[in-house]
């Protein structure tokens, strides 16, 4: 079977898998994400680089929330590359949740066809190859990050490590630009794996290359050509995240420990795995179930002795063993964190990691070299009874990784009508800027998510990390609407300040909206029914009126 029939065939496989182990996700793609927070927040960002791509690339990291801070789309994951690709949907009309429920699968899909194309260029084995990507594919750490879109996004990861193969066996150029691509495409898929690629890459791929014993000019050239494209793709990405960590700081020792991994925690299934959620709880903590599932591991056993018992002809695949094997090992040691060995010294001497809260994410690149390694196991096991033994270690291996039917979150497919509203009262005027009450990291990513069909800027936001001058607005709130609170909201330049009936609880919009009428400095644009999860199904538009413009 020729390469892309086999990666067809991989793909159709997996689609259909992960319909299956997702479900009932597939019924409900334009209506659903697992809950309010992280999904709302990720939808934004995929929707945010679509809309300002062909607009003002220049300006793409300064992003509609926490106005009027700039580089905010750097506050969290910036998800270029899965928001690149999606983008035509966004353009020719796709909802947002519909492009984020897509992206989101493909992470299963294409991350498990790119291990088996992998693993079948390094065994010769389909079979293997297919078992390999149902390791990456529907590793429990998956189900554990569902409302995580970014975690999920391994799709270039395999690719990267699949052309780095070809790029030794040939030291073709062409080759060389579709490992610096690749890998450039993972960096910029998350930030979180790109970090974890360097020095994991460093050892994998320096293995394989210091047992090659050649570096002839050819192959100097490739790596030289796939580093140049890497870095220059990578590049300005980094300088904007660097310019957002001025504003927003580093991570704390303390926050680092709390999200480091102990080694019992690759025990730790989620909990609605269905064989092992409840009988392994206890090794389950927090962003820190990690387990992998007995059948990989005993399958990456295998591949490890065979590099014990391989004979003198496979010494290729001892090399790439071995390669993947000391990465396992990196790989392990820097998801304990500040438990670990090497992760102390990379948050002391490298600056990037210090913005990274959960080392213990470092879990999806195990669960990588344990395909890799449970591919080469699978090989030796499955042996000339290709088709029988790929099926019985396929149903033992999704068996483990089954798990209940997650519970899914219903979200409008249309925002109020205020917004509209908003923006037939500012005619001709230049983008106004919004803030939206009540404030709050339940409620804020709800208001990036509406504002997907306005583009306006909003004071509100929510991020992996909070500019110091939200966290200010949020505190000024605690008495709205006070002097204190207005201060805050006009000192962000708020045009419009948005009153949310239908997010606030018990008699609070009654009490509030005759106190806001009657202020002077407001103006009542509109009121509009919308229902929502609080009291009263309205909401209410008014225009901030500033001093000098009464």
């Amino acid at each position: 079977m020729s390469t892309l029939r086999y990666l067809a065939a991989t793909t159709v496989l997996y689609t259909a898998l992960t319909a299956v182990l997702t479900y009932p996700q597939v019924l409900h793609l334009t209506d659903t994400v697992h809950d309010d927070g992280d999904p709302l927040l990720n939808a934004w960002a995929l929707a945010w680089v679509a809309h300002q791509l062909p607009r003002a690339p220049a300006h793409l990291f300064d992003a509609n929330i926490f106005y009027p801070e700039r580089r905010t789309l750097a506050f969290s994951e910036t998800l270029l590359v899965p928001a690149a690709i999606a983008a035509p949907l966004r353009w020719i009309g796709v909802g947002p949740l519909l492009v984020y429920n897509l992206v989101f699968l493909s992470g299963f899909i294409v991350s498990g066809a790119g291990v088996a194309l992998l693993v079948r260029s390094l065994t010769g084995s389909g079979g293997a190859g297919v078992v390999a990507g149902l390791v990456f594919a529907f590793l429990p750490y998956r189900i554990d990050h569902y409302p995580h879109l970014q975690l999920q996004q391994t799709q270039c990861l395999p690719f990267a490590f699949w052309a780095f193969h070809r790029l030794l066996r040939t030291n073709r150029l062409k080759d060389g630009v579709l490992f610096g691509l690749f890998t450039a495409g993972q960096v910029l898929s998350c930030m979180y794996y790109g970090l974890f690629l360097v020095p994991y890459m460093a050892i994998v791929c320096g293995a394989l290359l210091m047992a090659s014993r050649t570096m002839n000019t050819q192959r100097l050239a490739a790596l030289a050509l796939a580093a140049a494209i890497t870095l220059v793709a990578v590049v300005p990405v980094g300088r904007a995240y660097l310019g957002a960590r001025r504003v927003v700081g580093e991570r704390s020792a303390e926050e680092v420990a709390n999200g480091s991994a102990k080694w019992w925690n690759y025990l730790g299934p989620p909990e609605a795995n269905l064989l092992y959620g409840g009988v392994l709880e206890r090794f389950a903590k927090g962003e820190r179930r990690l387990f992998p599932g007995f059948v990989a591991m005993g399958l990456a056993a295998a591949g490890l002795w065979g590099l014990v018992r391989a004979p003198r002809a496979n010494a290729e695949d001892r090399r790439v063993v071995l390669a993947y094997a000391l990465g396992l090992v990196l790989a392990f040691d820097l998801s304990l964190g500040f438990n670990g060995i090497s992760y102390p010294l990379l948050y002391e001497h490298v600056l990037p990691f210090r913005g990274l809260r959960i080392p213990a994410r470092m879990g999806i690149i195990v669960g990588f070299s344990l395909a890799v390694l449970a591919g080469f196991g699978a090989a030796r096991v499955i042996g000339s009874r290709r088709r029988r033994v790929v099926v019985a270690l396929a149903v033992l291996m999704l068996l483990e990784y089954a798990s209940k039917p997650l519970d899914l979150r219903q979200i409008s497919t249309a925002p109020p009508a205020s917004y509209a509203d908003a923006i037939r009262d500012r005619a001709d005027s230049p983008t106004a800027a919004l803030f939206e009450f009540p404030a709050s990291a339940r409620d804020d990513p709800t208001y990036m998510y509406f504002s997907t069909f306005h583009w306006q800027h909003l004071v509100n936001g929510y991020s992996g990390f909070f500019p110091p001058s939200y966290d200010r607005v949020l505190n000024a709130m605690r008495n709205f609407p006070d002097a204190a609170s207005f201060e805050a909201i006009k000192s962000h330049g708020a045009r419009y300040l948005v009153v949310h009936g239908e997010r606030l609880f018990g008699d609070r919009y009654e009490r509030l909206i005759p106190e806001l009428d009657k202020r002077n400095d407001l103006t009542l644009v509109s009121r509009r029914p919308f229902p929502g999860p609080g009291e009263v199904d309205e909401v209410s538009l008014y225009r901030v009126l500033y001093d000098d413009v009464r």
